[in-house]
């Protein structure tokens, strides 16, 4: 492959968009998604985005005659991890889950969080900018949850660190979606 300093990614700026139903299809206009995908608001700045993966591991099967006659892969469970920081109703539905519940106590909204959350589960969207340019993130089912503690620190912004578990389809060979990097403006036609 030759070398194209015009392929190269800086993720400078990028937005989260989730819809409440999953199997969602990419938004006709990516840089805007429009409804039933909702912008989930500022996101850390220190670790904006991440995806991590357990399983995958390959295993060399054998017989008698040929020990090493096939190799198998397990199944991979993909997650991306972002921090919300806007304390919002949606990111403490994400966080403490999608049962969560509001209540006028005093004249201020509380949020009970619930014994045993439930996922917040439905489509993601990931944008991701640079410049003129850059490429997206189409997670059409997943399951939110929170992924770490809390923790303040007074020199920082907070924020609520969750996860998203990337989850199939049934009838789909694929998982996930990557738009690759090019302009963003709207196709002709879209």
């Amino acid at each position: 492959m030759p070398l194209d300093d015009n392929a190269v990614l800086n993720p400078a700026v990028g937005h989260y968009y989730f819809a409440p139903t999953t199997g969602q299809p990419i938004p006709d206009d990516i840089t805007n998604p429009a409804t039933p995908y909702v912008d989930l608001g500022h996101t850390s700045l220190d670790d904006p985005f991440g995806i991590t993966s357990e399983g995958g591991e390959t295993e060399t099967l054998g017989t008698w005659q040929n020990k090493n006659l096939r190799n198998t892969v397990s199944p991979r469970v993909e997650t991306v991890t972002f921090a919300l920081q806007q304390w919002e109703e949606q990111a403490y539905r994400a966080f403490w889950g999608a049962n969560a519940t509001t209540a006028d106590i005093g004249g201020r909204t509380v949020v009970q969080t619930p014994s045993v959350p439930e996922e917040l589960e439905g489509a993601l969207f990931v944008l991701v900018r640079d410049g003129a340019n850059g490429m997206f993130f189409h997670f059409p089912r997943v399951s939110i949850a929170r992924a770490d503690d809390i923790s303040f620190d007074a020199e920082a912004l907070a924020g609520l660190p969750v996860r998203a578990t990337v989850l199939g389809m049934s009838g789909q060979d694929w998982t996930y979606q990557v738009g690759t990097f090019g302009p963003l403006a709207t196709p002709p036609g879209s």
